[in-house]
Formats: C-alpha cells, structure tokens, sequence
C-alpha cells in the first residue's frame, strides 16, 4: 500500500478537486512521498508514514484516510479517491444543508416541527422520548445537537426532510464545491434495504414497532445476501477526500456563519460517541469535534482536531469490509488518528 504526504494550498472555498474515479487502489509498495509546497519531509514525517502504513496494513478492512492541515493545507493520505460507505458520518452534510437555510434566513434554530410516530427510527433518540409516543414538535436546533451529539436516526430523517430530502442535500454539497460525496437515502430506507426488507410499507406507516418486527421476519440467509448487496452500493458514500474537503470549509467557516459553526463544533466536541476513535489515543484535553459511523462491518469517525499551536486538523478514517469487531477498527482509527497528530503537532 502506499501512503502520499502532500503539501498544498487550498483555494478560497477549500473544495475537494475531483480525483480520478479509475484506477485509484495504490499498488502495493513502499510509501512514497511527495511535497509539492515545501521541503522535503525529515525524518520524522517519513516515520510517520511508516507507522501509518503499519496501522491500515492490521485493520481487517480497507482503510481511507485523508488528514488536512487546515492553515497550512499540508495532508496525509491513504485511499483518498476511493469510495467508502459513509454511515452515520452522512449527518454531517445533511446538518450543513440545514444551517444553510439557517444562515439564509429561510428558517431558524427556534422554529418548531413536527416530529410524529412516523418519524421514529431505530435506535436512541432525546427527540422521539421528548415529544412522546404520540408524536409533538421539536426545535431545529434541538435536532441539530441531538443528531450530532447523539446520531439521533429519528431527528436525522426529519431534518432532511426539511432540508428537501437527499436531492437536495446532494445539490448542497455540490454547491459548496465538493465532488464524490452523495446522500441518497433516509436512514429508514437504509434500515429496510440493509436489512433485506422487501414488503416496506407506505412512509406514513413506519414506526420503530413495525421496522424491529419487519427485521425480524426476515431469514439469515436473506439478510446476509442484503448485506453484501450494501458493501457494493454506491449509493450514500463518499471518498476520504470529499469529507476531509468538507470539514475544512467547517473549520474555516465556509458558506457558514459563526454562529451556525458554534453551533455545529459545540455539538460535535461534547458527542460521546467516538471515545474509543480519533479522541481514544490523544493527549487529554485535546478538542475533537467529531461524527461517528457505524454499520455492519463498516466502522467510521471523521472530525477536527484542535492542535497544540491553536491550529486545526481535518480528518476522515473511514473503513470498510472489515472481518473484525467494530471495536478493533475503533483501535485502528485512534492509532490512525494519534499518528497523525504526533506528526502535525511536532
């Protein structure tokens, strides 16, 4: 496998420039290194290569990695153009196409929605135990810091609802310039589909009930064939390289107000949920803003670093297709993660 340390400048909307499609596995190789901004790398950052090449080479999966330096441009990448299932880390475009609307004036954190039966998805969600099982509202911001805080399925669904569905997340994404990136589903759908589900009832008859006894109908052999079709699906993923693009436009406000992005990063950075990924090796008291994903065999952690100089780092770590516990791969993205800050840190 081979490992790429690359220096750049961003231009003004630090958008991901499109890489190509084809061809895009490195050859198994020694890492090689390349600067095209500054010196060459010492010794140190050759090291770092090294250590990170022994990490991806452990994990039982494919592992995409792209860490940015957000001031200076200067990253550290492995697969960065190929495709990876984003899991719960699609939230994150789905809550920039809210503040969007925010920023635009076209709603506001205060407004509030209706959240119904309907609505409630599998897994934890504050929004469906606060409105109750018959359904109320809830604000947009609530729903914000619930989903980034706590991956809440349930308030991810509703806000893209409001945002206009995943069309119109995707066309948000592109707007900002980011290619290789494509929301296409709701997590309902995503339930049902990953899940081998076929006789899925009309959108107005979902409730948490119905999808937990549809599942469970379901034979092994069913869901096992459900889940290989997943792996293969393009749709709802993204390349280490789009989300990396898109958490530094997070980090130097792009097409985001302050306060839509304090918003935002006090969500992230108080989320519980990546403990054991990018925050597990790092120095106590580093400032991590994050968002998790998990699903089946795909263990994902993508967020901003806060350095000890006061600069940032973006960085995606996305796996996929691993034959071990989400938890080793958890291991994985925190040595990944440690690798990464030692060397930009130093």
């Amino acid at each position: 496998m081979r490992l790429r340390l690359l220096a750049f400048v961003f231009a003004a909307a630090a958008c991901e420039k499109p890489a190509p499609r084809a061809d895009t596995r490195p050859p198994e190789s020694t890492p090689a290194v390349a600067d095209s901004a500054q010196p060459a790398p010492s010794a140190p950052a050759a090291e770092t290569i090294d250590s990170l090449a022994a990490i991806v080479a452990s994990s039982g999966g494919s592992v995409g990695m792209v860490a940015v330096h957000v001031e200076s441009g200067r990253r550290v990448e492995h697969l960065p153009a190929e495709s990876f299932p984003m899991a719960s880390t699609y939230k994150l475009p789905i809550v920039l196409a809210i503040l969007a609307k925010v920023d635009s004036g076209r709603i506001s954190l205060d407004d509030s929605v209706d959240v119904m039966p309907s609505d409630f998805r599998i897994g934890p969600s504050q929004i469906a135990d606060s409105v109750g099982a018959a359904g109320g509202k809830a604000t947009v911001g609530a729903m914000i810091r619930s989903v980034m805080m706590y991956s809440d399925n349930t308030s991810s669904d509703r806000l893209m609802r409001l945002a206009g569905g995943a069309e119109a997340v995707t066309a948000h994404v592109r707007a900002r310039g980011v290619q290789d990136m494509r929301i296409d589903r709701y997590e309902g759908e995503v339930h049902w589909q990953y899940n081998g589900v076929s006789d899925v009832p009309p959108p107005d008859q979902w409730s948490v009930a119905e999808f937990n006894r549809r599942i469970a109908a379901v034979p092994a052999a069913e869901k096992e064939a459900a889940h290989a079709r997943f792996w293969n699906d393009p749709r709802d993923t993204s390349t280490p390289a789009a989300m990396a693009a898109l958490l530094v436009q997070v980090q130097r406000r792009d097409g985001l107000s302050a306060t839509s992005q304090r918003v935002l990063l006090d969500a992230m950075e108080r989320s519980p949920t990546g403990r054991g990924r990018i925050r597990a090796l790092l120095p106590a008291g580093t400032t991590v803003a994050d968002k998790t994903g998990t699903i089946g065999r795909t263990t994902n952690d993508v967020g901003i670093i806060t350095l000890p100089d006061g600069s940032h780092l973006a960085l995606a770590v996305l796996v996929k297709m691993s034959t071990r516990s989400n938890a080793d791969e958890e291991r994985t993205i925190a040595r990944v993660a440690r690798a990464v800050y030692d060397h930009f840190a130093r």
